[in-house]
């Protein structure tokens, strides 16, 4: 059984959705998903015992990317839901959002549902906010791009920062397909654009003495509070050492290259999203971190790995931050990393159910477990984010 299922079967009567913890006590949410966890672990016969889990410095209102599927329809009406059945004339309202992203899908909604905004709702898939928790960029992510769905866009949004909602920039997202995936890497190549309405192009991410810039379509973690536990947990897991090459793959926009990553000697980071990587590199000169930083755009496969990874040093050591999407690394990348005989790795795991296969390839591959810490980035969900450390059996 998968982690959610386990999680759920101990809420009978609770309705299924993408928030079935979020009425709960935290204290008992928090019970729940240690007891499912550990049931996890031991269906799975995993080595290795998990550590209790992480809370969330704030386990609701803490999601700093939100986002409403925009629906309409010409008899029934308008509707902003977390997916496309919301039930026509409402827009959802969620517990794990800050207030003000709440009134300001409430604000657009009344605006969209006017005769005036017609010609742009017909065209939204979504609207998405991103930021902090007090600025805000505005994405409008939609199906057709003409002169009258940016004139209304512009309408809808230039009013925005003088209310009360902490908007400082907004965009437009051209997305033709009509894409379940709102912003994230796996969405389709063909046809997206994006047009700058007003504001910073960049968003910013403060962690300890770090202030990180990204472009807003790239992926960044949701629950920003939760941020500076997991650099502390991965800096405390992965250990690294001023004898290190790091090898951050799956490295976005070079959070954990950048927070981990100043006390080694040489850093690497890997990324398939040229924009993030693109940040990456503008974030060494930007910090003054010198050469050491190198930051390359390419798909991760056991293949890439082989043919462009440098040499293993005959004079460094090397440890390996991996952090792949919600499916877990390609097949054949977890071998060919062993190969290297890193001193230690940290895999994230941003589902559970990748846990157990990743853990089996490491163990095959001559590693043991070292430590199993879950965070509950993803309080009032059935997710959790876990850190995995291994180092050679």
């Amino acid at each position: 059984m998968t982690f959610s299922q386990l999680l759920l079967d101990r809420l009978p009567n609770s309705p299924y959705g993408s928030e079935p913890l979020a009425n709960l006590l935290y204290s008992q949410e928090l019970q729940l998903k240690n007891q499912a966890f550990a049931e996890l672990w031991a269906q799975a016969k995993l080595e290795g015992r998990p550590e209790a889990i992480t809370p969330a410095p704030m386990p609701r209102k803490y999601r700093t990317t939100t986002k409403r599927r925009v629906v309409y329809n010409e008899q029934r009406g308008l509707s902003l839901d977390f997916a496309d059945r919301g039930a026509p004339g409402t827009c959802a309202f969620s517990n794990l959002e800050p207030d003000n992203h709440n009134s300001l899908y409430e604000y657009l909604f009344d605006r969209l549902s006017t005769p005036a905004y017609v010609a742009l709702a017909r065209a939204l898939n979504w609207i998405i906010i991103r930021g902090g928790y007090t600025s805000h960029c505005v994405i409008l992510n939609v199906s057709k791009l003409d002169a009258t769905v940016v004139r209304k866009a512009k309408q809808l949004t230039e009013k925005l920062p003088e209310l009360n909602f902490g908007v400082t920039s907004a965009m437009i997202y051209f997305d033709p397909t009509r894409s379940d995936y709102y912003l994230e890497a796996e969405r389709p190549d063909d046809g997206l654009d994006a047009k700058h309405l007003f504001g910073p192009r960049l968003l910013t991410l403060a962690v300890e003495d770090l202030k990180l810039k990204y472009p807003p379509t790239v992926f960044s973690q949701v629950n920003e509070a939760m941020v500076p536990l997991m650099v502390q947990t991965a800096r405390e897991m992965l250990d690294v050492k001023s004898s290190d090459r790091l090898l951050d793959l799956y490295c976005g926009y070079g959070l954990f290259s950048f927070a981990l990553g100043r006390k080694a000697k040489e850093v690497l980071g890997v990324e398939l999203e040229g924009a993030s990587i693109a940040t990456a590199k503008d974030s060494v000169r930007f910090l003054g971190l010198g050469s050491k930083f190198r930051f390359v755009s390419a798909r991760i496969t056991g293949e890439m790995l082989v043919m462009s990874l440098p040499p293993v040093s005959p004079t460094l050591t090397e440890v390996i931050l991996l952090d792949p999407p919600r499916q877990g690394a390609d097949p054949g990348v977890i071998k060919v990393l062993a190969q290297r005989k890193p001193r230690r790795v940290l895999q994230i795991c941003c589902g559970t159910d990748e846990i157990a296969p990743a853990v089996r390839d490491w163990v095959a591959s001559g590693y043991k477990v070292d430590r199993i810490c879950p965070l509950d980035l993803f309080a009032g969900t059935a997710n959790l984010e876990t850190l995995i450390s291994f180092v050679p059996r």
